[in-house]
């Protein structure tokens, strides 16, 4: 598991899609978004990964060091 990814958020606002598109998108309920991005909960690698391929993005990006 890794720490909240800093920027969700605005990875997702950048992107101009709510919370609630974005879980459907990667398949995660939409609660589990809003406790990724307050940083509530660490994000399992595997959701880590399904944002990176959503966003476009390598997943060590979003996986940090």
């Amino acid at each position: 598991m890794v720490q909240a990814v800093s920027g969700l958020q605005e990875l997702r606002k950048a992107k101009g899609i709510s919370s609630q598109e974005l879980a459907r998108e990667v398949g995660v309920a939409k609660s589990a978004i809003w406790t990724y991005e307050s940083g509530k909960k660490v994000i399992p690698e595997d959701h880590a990964e399904r944002f990176a391929e959503f966003f476009g993005l390598p997943a060590d990006v979003l996986l940090g060091p």
